[in-house]
């Protein structure tokens, strides 16, 4: 079946910006122009593409058609860079917000020697990243999922290992001997209602059936996540590149660790610049010490 390209590019402003009117002003057209376009794009394959909400959310059937437009944009791209010179190659990555915050930087200064790329870094958690992968939201990934989705690759990057660790004062208040007891009986801080970490922690020294006996605080974002347990807001999972930058953290107690793998999920499509990443975001890994751990 051939796809008019113009509507498969539309169809992925529309879900990127989150609205007609906002794809509009990005394709500059009129929003009229870009309810056309999906329209004769859905009469085409005869099913419906997006809920019309706000933001706009792909059906299962746009999922699919979302996914292989986004692939289609970046071998065109790709194509258009080698025999000429015009708009930049764009790709999206999905990466967990704390590998962002740790090994990322030389990532960034080798993703800055290519001059025909746009990058857009999607924050997602190391847990849910597949999900933007399977939806076409991104072509590649930073995840810990173990197995490929199919019509992808994968490549281990290394081991993220979290300690639990808290504020000096704070151990020697809620945690002075480091046994399981009083771990449950101590606050706690959470990055956010998605993430297993502490809770897995729990379970790991003090049973399956362990829960929080006291308060727990949420704080999604790495640095400041860090910075309330520095605060002395709690104990939590603290990734060990951070815990070497934190002038006031103690580590409860040296077996009190969880190892997160990480991979590195992309496209099987023959495009050179996810080969690239895919090869940049490896070596970062190995620099940063994380394959030590794999």
């Amino acid at each position: 079946m051939n796809l008019d390209v113009e509507h498969l590019e539309t169809l992925l402003a529309v879900v990127d910006a989150g609205s007609f009117d906002d794809a509009s002003i990005d394709l500059g057209v009129t929003a009229s122009a870009v309810s056309q376009r999906i329209k004769a794009l859905e009469n085409r394959l005869g099913a419906i593409l997006l809920v019309r909400s706000r933001p706009v959310v792909p059906t299962d059937q746009g999922t699919r058609v979302l996914r292989y437009a986004r692939q289609m944009s970046l071998l065109s791209a790709e194509f258009s860079a080698e025999v000429a010179s015009e708009q930049p190659i764009a790709v999206a990555v999905g990466v967990n917000a704390d590998s962002l915050s740790t090994w990322f930087a030389p990532v960034f200064a080798e993703l800055a020697k290519y001059e025909d790329l746009s990058c857009e870094f999607v924050r997602t958690d190391e847990n849910r990243g597949l999900e933007l992968l399977r939806t076409g939201r991104v072509s590649a990934v930073v995840t810990n999922a173990v197995d490929t989705i199919q019509g992808c690759t994968s490549h281990k990057l290394g081991t993220m290992r979290y300690r639990a660790a808290a504020k000096s004062a704070f151990a020697q208040r809620y945690v002075p001997t480091g046994t399981a007891a009083e771990l449950v009986h101590a606050p706690m801080v959470v990055y956010d209602r998605e993430d297993p970490l502490q809770y897995d922690m729990l379970k790991q020294v003090a049973g399956a059936e362990a829960r929080p006996a006291a308060q727990v605080h949420y704080v999604p974002d790495s640095m400041q996540f860090v910075a309330a347990i520095e605060a002395g807001m709690g104990w939590g999972m603290v990734p060990e590149p951070q815990l070497l930058k934190a002038s006031d953290l103690r580590v409860l107690d040296e077996q009190w660790f969880i190892d997160v793998p990480l991979y590195f999920q992309r496209w099987s499509v023959d495009s050179k610049i996810l080969g690239c990443i895919g090869d940049i975001l490896v070596t970062a890994a190995r620099d940063h010490g994380l394959h030590l751990l794999a």
